[in-house]
Parts: structure tokens; C-alpha cells; sequence
């Protein structure tokens, strides 16, 4: 945060806040008692003010520069409580009773005493603010003070009770002292869902001992009497036919489950359980199988019912519904074998599951059971579906001919498969940013900006047009009045903590701050107090812009980028060079570097020439460099950082020999293009061993001044042995960040990948929510962006990940990369084989993001086909578990493709030892 501001120190000014800064609470009561009730509420607004400044002072570091001179005592607080309760409105102890933690039996003694103004629609107020103002509410009712409030909040409050506490009122205390609990709130806490914080499923997950659940709770009121066993399960039927999400509607199929309804008491609600297998929870289906199946053994239901109700359960995703139903099915014609052709009408749908081995089973059923002229069509109609390795059983059961072109889901086509191509131009005319000439235009930038934050492009051209569009007149001035309002919610003070996520909308803020209204704010990070990271470079740019306007020149900033994704043309970048140095322009050190490092990369014998004519500087000397000119370098000193940087655009990713010799080791991405190893290391715990990524970077970094602005994106060493851990990222996990970051060298992206490749690593089971970090995924979508290195890395382990979304944008990151002609499939294919070398990735995800990537082109099957002939070789003698999805999904693309296996790949499978599935889907593949 920016540096905290001495603010005027409070000083009471009525005998009431003397009292209450004094903590007296006998004297504060005293001096109200002797006024008239009605004259209360004319403290109301010195004691909000008292409550501000109290308030307020919690959350300073620094309490010498905060209005409250020390810290609050609790002497204080009580006579603070007291006043507002006394002299504000219902609101006011609503807003309050969170922070200063009312107690039920203060507000009590004084409702009872007073009733003042604020006792008036209390109840209400409080709990439709906050469930967690139950304890208070519940105490007022108890004693007679309030009527029971019918808002949800109220339920959520009591769902969020301790069961069992010494500490506080716990739920028993609660019923015993309001037995119309037990009828009336308590059962309907099973018709409201809950929230994030507060639900049956979450209190009863974090409550260690079984005994003090909700569900016991609800168990033993049952064994009681309180409760009669048929509404409890007509309660929970109730709930699980809501849909509530899986999390919430879990808790309500295990009450179900420990309830153990008996077939008499579940045939009663026989309709309601058919209705349960449309449900879209999986385990609410799962549930409903398991009381169906029961049922139909006990004759309790209708076979006709029954199987209308499995038929959309036969097409479900879910394998396991799938089988299950399957296994009603055979169960159902064991006791009625007239049944046999009507349950194959309905198991026919299930040839449309995308996995082979359910299919086959659905296919051996329709053949045992035989099939009608109508599930014939409808089987035939299927057959283009169903994976090839079950065409020919499928086809031997349909009466008509299967050999015509309905059967046939891949023609002869030969197609010219994609091949790696050059890449295309990042500063092509389609990429170029939009330049603002206008001030309405500004305007409508400035406030897109603010609304969306992530947008980099978007920030690069307001601050573009900003600069150079500057000074604005008067008039404009009062055009940009909207705008600054904004900004002056977004500016980063020391008590504005809102928006934190939003570093360059702040800063946006905090620019418009100094252009607008004379403010100059301090950073709210700095290198000069030990933070290296991109926020103190984007701090620090928009000290540099600053510095820049106040020389009063109209220019547009050097390093601003003029296409996608931070790239300057060097056309541009040339002419700005001139024309700054011409107007006599002092550039700050940093923008010199970063407009170097932004330069798209160059061979034009022409911009070379431009460049020649520059007049000699330090700079100029650098950007002739930077575009292949031979210019003599020089020596170690002040003007080192701009040669760097001009390495770093000539080179993007190799080394720099000539800088080598005079620099020598300067760190990574220095004289030298930095170097990247993944280590994986395993950790125990109690519970689990969890597998940590860590990452090694060569040369190693070091302490280096930040305007060294590529080798400042490499963390330091903080371990002896060199490697990096988790969190000691350049981006700090921020979305805008990592899209910043990426442009500041837009030509290399190998630090932006090994950062992400980590990160990715380590969370590949989502055991923390970061959906910043499909940010770094989102990168690879770029045609402009090169497939190698940390690139295929991060790639590779994203392909591997738990997080749904996540994982579709590394399925589209692949076949897009592949189809461009940017991505090798081979080395994809041995990286994937090195991470199947170790316990962190799962063959069974491989398997399954590389049977969608396979569905989502005409042409990706044979990409897929490619990667997998190299993956299920990875040590044939100890294949890594689940190696049989892959081994399936491999042959079923042979037969699709009507290809031969490479010799490499068979060689490998004859040697081969594997059991189970995996040992017949290595037989399919040996014998075609």
C-alpha cells in the first residue's frame, strides 16, 4: 500500500465523546440519563464519526499518523457500543455489531431499560445483514423482545450454530430454551440450500467428531420421537429434487443413506425416486439407482416406469450411471425374460458413451437380449459413433447390410498434414493497437480500462494517448470528470484496500491523479523497499510517466507498444527516438530498457539504415544493436542495462557471444538466454505424499539492480542448492500481472512459461483455486508465439491437470499450436514421456484430454495418433498405471485412421508388461 498520511488527531467536543474516550462507561450512562430520551439522537452523527476513527485505527501500522492517537480499549469500545445502540438507528447497530461483537446479554439489559429508537425493526435489520447475527437475534426472541424472524438468514444462522461448545450457546442450548425450534425453523433448514460458508455439507465436513453432526443431530431426534422417519425422508427427497450443487446436495444423499429407509417406507415415495435419475448431481442418480434396484427386487415398483426412467441414463457421461443401469437392466429380465427385447430399446442409447469398453458391454446385452426392427434402425443410426474396434461386432447384429457408407466414420480421404511453418509477423497490420486522437476517444478508453482491468492492450494505448495528448485544456478537463470519479475509487491510498487486485487500473488512477488534480501519490511498491516484482516495475513505470509530463513535452511514451501483446514496430520506435531527442527529452532508464526489450524482431537492411542516422547516444547506440547493426559496445557500466536489454531483442533465446565476452555471467537473460530444469521431489505428510516442482534456472540469478529489467524476472536464490520455490514468482499470481509480464519481453516468453509450467505443476489436482493461472494457457492461443522450450512444458503438464476449464484451454492450445504449424508433436510426445516417468501426472487424464483433443478437428486424430505411438512407449517393462486408457484410445485411433504403428512404437509393446484391460487392448494392437 502507498505510505499512510498523518491524519488530524481526534479530539472530543461534547461531554459524551470525553466520556467515551476516557472509557468511563458509568459517567457516559450518567450524562444520558439525565436528557431526555428524544434528545439521544442528536449524538448520533459525533458518534458515527467516533466510530469511524475507532474503527479505522484497527487496520494502522502506524498509530501516531492515524486520528485515534493509540490503540482502542476494550473500556472504549464498551462505551462505544452502548452510545450507538443508544443514540443510532437500527442500521447503525446492524452495520457495527459485527466489529465490536455485541454481546446478546448488553443489548438486552439495555432494550429492557431504554427501548430506544434503534430496538424499531432490530431483529430484522440485523439478521438481513448477517446470518451470524443469530446469537443476538435468538437471545432477543428468548427473551421475549422480538417475534421469530421469517428471513432465510435466519435458517442460515441457525445452520452455522456450534452443535456441541463450552464456549458459546450451541444448538442443544438453543432448542432447550425455544422448543418450538424442533418444528418449525429446524425442519425447514432442509428446504434452503445454504451458501458458500454455511450449509449442512460444509459444517458437518469440518466437524470432527461424528457425534456432534447435523446429521446425528437430526439421526437422534428421530430415534427420539421428535421426528417420524417418513417426513425426515420426505424432507430430503425434497431437497436432492432441487438440484442444489454437488457439494451441498451430497450431505442430503449420505442423511439419506444413514436414515436407512426400509423398502415399505421408500416404495411409498417410489415416483419421486424414478424422478431422481434425471437429476444432474451424480451422486443424487447414484442414490436413486440403489433404491430402484432394491425396489424392483422386492416387486415394489413398475418394470414399465422403471425403464422410461433408465432410458436418459443409458446416454449419461457418467460410466459408472451407465453400468449401473445396466445392471438394473439384467437384474429386471432375470426375473421376466419378456422384458428382454423392450430393456435392449432402451440400453441401445448407451452405444453413444465415448468410452469402448461400455459400449462393448451394450453390445454383448443386445445380442444376448435380441433387438426389434426399431432398435435395429436406431442401432444402425448409432453405428457412425461407436469406436471401431465395436463396428464389426455391432454390424454382425443389424439384419440389414453394414458395409455401406452409414457404418463408415472416417473416409479414404488422404489429408496433407500440418508441418511446422515461420511464424507470422507480431506487427502485421491485423495486430497493430488502435490510436486514440480524440478526447472523447480517451475517455471511453480511460473508463473501458477501469471496467477491464486484464485488457494490457487497452492500458498501452491510454497511456499512450495520455502523454501524448497532454496538457489538456480546461474544458477537457471537465469532460473527464466521469473518469476521475472513478479513479478516485481506484487510487491506491493507505486506506482504500479495495481493488488490490487491479494494479493497473490503480495506476491508471494514480496517473490521472497526477495529471488531473496535482497529486502526486507514492508507489504502492518499490524496489527501493525490497520489492522485485512486476508490480514495482509497473509502479515505476508510472513514476517514469510523471517524471516524463512534468518536462512538458507532448510525446508519446518510448516504450509504448504499438501492437498485440507489447511489441513496438522498429519503425515506430526509430522515428520516437528522433523526435525525442530532437524536443530535448531526458527518457528515464527504464522506459529506455523496456522499448528495447518490447522491439519486434528485425532483418530489414533499410531500418538498420534509419537507425544509423540517429545522433550518437548511449541508447541509440543500444537500439542499432538491438537491430543487427555492429556497433562497438561499451565497456561494463551505467549503460550496461541497455545493451542487455538489446541482446535480450536480438537474441530472444539464444545467447549473445559478444556480450558474453565483455559482460560475462550477468545472470539470466543477460549476456546469456536463461536455462530451465523442473525438479520433482516428493514430501510426506501424515496423510498423503504430495509431489512439489521446483524450478532451476541457469545462469543462476542474483541480486541485480531492477532496471536490469530481463534478468529482474527471475526470482532470487533463496535455497542453497539453487532452485526456486513455489510462490517466488515475478507475476505474484495476479492475472493483469502475468499479461504485463509477458510483455515486457514480448519476442521471449520462456520466463513467463517456466513460471506458469510451476505453478500449473503444482496444482495439477486444484487443490488450491488459481484460475489465474490459465492466464499462462491462454498465451499459447497466440499464432505469434513460438512451441518450444518451457512453452511445451507447460503444455505438457496442463494436459495432465484435474480443473475442467483449465484443461480445454490446453486441449485448444494443442490443436490449434498443431494445426498452425507452430507445435512438433514429437516433442510434446517426449516430454509428456518424461513427466509419465514420475508419480506427479496420471496416465488416466493424459488418456482423457487427448481422447477430447482428438474429437475437436477433422485432422486431430492424427496428431493424437502421432503423440500416442511415442507416449505408450515410455517404459514398456513397468508402464505407468492407467497406461490401458491410453493403450485403447491408441488403437481405436489405428483403426479409425487405418494406420500401422511405427516400428518404434510396436518394438516397445512387444516388451510390453501390463495386466487387466491394458493386456487386451496390447493384443488388439499387436495383432493388426
Amino acid at each position: 500500500m502507498a505510505e499512510q498520511k498523518i491524519e488530524a488527531a481526534f479530539v472530543a467536543a461534547t461531554p459524551l465523546e470525553e466520556f467515551i474516550v476516557a472509557g468511563n462507561y458509568q459517567g457516559m450512562m450518567a450524562y444520558l440519563q439525565a436528557q431526555d430520551k428524544a434528545q439521544w439522537q442528536q449524538h448520533r452523527a459525533r458518534v458515527l464519526r467516533m466510530n469511524k476513527a475507532m474503527e479505522k485505527s484497527r487496520y494502522t501500522s502506524d498509530m501516531s499518523k492515524s486520528a485515534w492517537r493509540s490503540k482502542v480499549t476494550d473500556e472504549q469500545w464498551h462505551c462505544l457500543r452502548a452510545a450507538i445502540f443508544l443514540c443510532g438507528n437500527a442500521d447503525d447497530v446492524a452495520e457495527n455489531c459485527w466489529h465490536y461483537l455485541y454481546q446478546p446479554a448488553e443489548l438486552i439489559e439495555l432494550w429492557k431499560k431504554y427501548q430506544p429508537a434503534s430496538t424499531e425493526n432490530l431483529a430484522l435489520t440485523l439478521i438481513s445483514q448477517r446470518p451470524l447475527a443469530f446469537r443476538i437475534v435468538q437471545s432477543l426472541l428468548i427473551n421475549g423482545l422480538i417475534e421469530r424472524p421469517t428471513h432465510e438468514n435466519y435458517l442460515l444462522g441457525l445452520m452455522s450454530q456450534e452443535m456441541r461448545s463450552d464456549l458459546v450457546p450451541d444448538v442443544a442450548y438453543w432448542i432447550k430454551n425455544d422448543p418450538d425450534l424442533l418444528q418449525g425453523p429446524l425442519l425447514q433448514l432442509f428446504d434452503i440450500e445454504g451458501t458458500t460458508d454455511i450449509s449442512f455439507a460444509g459444517r458437518d465436513k469440518y466437524t470432527h467428531n461424528p457425534d456432534n453432526t447435523w446429521q446425528q443431530l437430526f439421526l437422534n431426534l428421530c430415534q427420539q420421537g421428535v421426528y417420524r422417519r417418513e417426513v425426515l425422508l420426505d424432507k430430503t427427497l425434497s431437497a436432492l429434487e432441487k438440484d442444489w450443487i454437488q457439494f451441498r446436495s451430497g450431505w442430503f444423499s449420505r442423511f439419506h443413506d444413514a436414515l436407512a429407509p426400509t423398502v415399505e417406507e421408500m416404495s411409498a415415495f417410489s415416483e419421486r425416486y424414478l424422478g431422481l435419475c434425471h437429476s444432474r448431481i451424480p451422486p443424487t442418480v447414484s442414490m436413486a439407482l440403489k433404491v430402484l434396484g432394491r425396489l424392483q427386487e422386492a416387486n415394489a415398483i413398475s418394470n414399465t416406469a422403471l425403464l422410461t426412467a433408465l432410458q436418459p441414463l443409458l446416454s449419461s457421461a457418467v460410466k459408472a450411471q451407465v453400468d449401473a443401469a445396466l445392471k438394473l437392466l439384467d437384474q429386471m429380465i432375470k426375473q421376466n425374460a419378456s422384458l428382454a427385447q423392450e430393456a435392449a430399446s432402451v440400453a441401445v442409447f448407451g452405444l453413444l458413451h465415448e468410452a469402448a469398453d461400455m459400449q462393448k458391454k451394450i453390445i454383448t446385452r443386445l445380442d444376448k437380449w435380441g433387438m426389434d426392427a426399431a432398435t435395429q434402425e436406431q442401432a444402425r443410426q448409432l453405428l457412425p459413433h461407436v469406436a471401431t474396434s465395436n463396428r464389426e461386432a455391432l454390424s454382425a447384429l443389424l439384419i440389414t447390410d453394414a458395409t455401406d457408407g452409414s457404418a463408415r466414420a472416417v473416409t479414404d480421404t488422404i489429408h496433407q498434414l500440418p508441418s511446422l511453418q515461420a511464424l507470422p509477423s507480431p506487427i502485421s497490420s491485423q495486430r497493430a493497437l488502435p490510436v486514440i486522437n480524440t478526447i472523447d476517444d480517451l475517455i471511453q478508453a480511460c473508463a473501458h480500462a477501469f471496467e477491464n482491468h486484464i485488457d494490457t492492450d487497452c492500458f498501452e494505448t491510454v497511456f499512450e494517448a495520455l502523454l501524448r495528448l497532454a496538457p489538456f485544456s480546461a474544458e477537457a478537463k471537465k469532460q473527464f470528470s466521469p473518469v476521475l470519479k472513478r479513479a478516485r475509487k481506484m487510487k491506491p491510498v493507505a486506506d482504500n484496500w479495495h481493488h488490490l487486485d487491479k494494479p493497473l487500473a490503480r495506476e491508471l488512477a494514480r496517473l490521472l491523479a497526477f495529471m488531473f488534480e496535482q497529486e502526486r501519490l507514492p508507489a504502492e511498491r518499490q524496489f527501493a523497499k525490497g520489492h522485485f516484482d512486476v508490480h514495482s516495475v509497473i509502479c515505476q513505470r508510472t513514476d517514469d510517466l510523471m517524471d516524463i509530463l512534468m518536462q512538458g513535452k507532448s510525446v508519446a511514451p518510448l516504450a509504448a507498444a504499438t501492437h498485440q501483446r507489447g511489441y513496438i514496430d522498429p519503425a515506430i520506435l526509430i522515428k520516437r527516438a528522433r523526435d525525442q531527442h530532437a524536443s530535448g527529452l531526458q527518457q528515464p532508464v527504464q522506459e529506455q530498457v523496456l522499448s528495447l526489450l518490447r522491439l519486434a524482431p528485425s532483418n530489414d537492411p533499410a531500418l538498420r539504415q534509419q537507425a544509423a542516422s540517429l545522433p550518437d547516444t548511449p541508447y541509440h547506440h543500444a537500439l542499432r544493436y538491438a537491430l543487427g547493426s555492429q556497433v562497438s559496445i561499451a565497456a561494463k557500466g551505467k549503460d550496461s542495462a541497455l545493451y542487455i536489454a538489446a541482446a535480450r531483442a536480438r537474441y530472444p533465446d539464444e545467447d549473445d557471444p559478444n556480450l558474453i565476452q565483455l559482460y560475462g555471467d550477468f545472470g539470466p537473460d543477460g549476456a546469456h538466454a536463461a536455462r530451465y530444469r523442473f525438479d520433482i521431489e516428493a514430501r510426506e505428510s501424515e496423510y498423503t505424499t504430495f509431489y512439489d516442482t521446483y524450478l532451476s534456472v541457469t545462469p543462476a540469478p542474483r541480486p541485480i539492480d531492477p532496471v536490469y529489467l530481463s534478468i529482474l524476472r527471475h526470482p532470487r536464490d533463496e535455497k542453497s542448492d539453487g532452485k526456486i520455490w513455489r510462490g517466488q514468482d515475478f507475476s505474484g499470481g495476479n492475472e493483469s500481472q502475468i499479461l504485463w509480464s509477458a510483455s515486457m519481453l514480448p519476442s521471449c516468453l520462456e520466463a513467463v512459461f517456466a513460471e506458469g509450467t510451476q505453478a500449473i505443476a503444482n496444482n495439477l489436482d486444484w487443490w488450491e483455486v488459481a484460475w489465474q493461472n490459465k492466464t499462462y494457457l491462454n498465451l499459447l492461443l497466440d499464432p505469434t508465439v513460438p512451441m518450444n522450450g518451457c512453452a511445451i512444458t507447460l503444455l505438457a503438464f496442463a494436459l495432465a491437470g484435474k480443473e475442467p476449464g483449465q484443461t480445454a484451454i490446453a486441449i485448444d492450445a494443442l490443436v490449434a499450436s498443431w494445426l498452425e504449424g507452430r507445435l512438433e508433436a514429437a516433442a510434446l510426445a517426449n516430454v509428456i514421456c518424461g513427466l509419465l516417468a514420475t508419480p506427479q501426472v496420471k496416465a488416466s487424464r493424459y488418456a482423457k484430454s487427448l481422447s477430447k483433443a482428438a474429437r475437436a478437428h477433422a485432422m486431430a486424430p492424427h496428431l493424437v495418433f502421432q503423440l500416442l505411438c511415442t507416449i505408450v512407449t515410455q517404459n514398456p517393462q513397468a508402464p505407468p498405471k492407467d497406461m490401458a486408457m491410453l493403450l485403447e484410445l491408441l488403437n481405436e485411433l489405428r483403426l479409425e485412421l487405418t494406420q500401422s504403428l511405427p516400428e518404434h512404437t510396436l518394438a516397445a509393446l512387444q516388451i510390453m508388461q501390463i495386466g487387466g484391460k491394458g493386456k487386451t487392448a496390447l493384443k488388439a494392437l499387436l495383432a493388426g
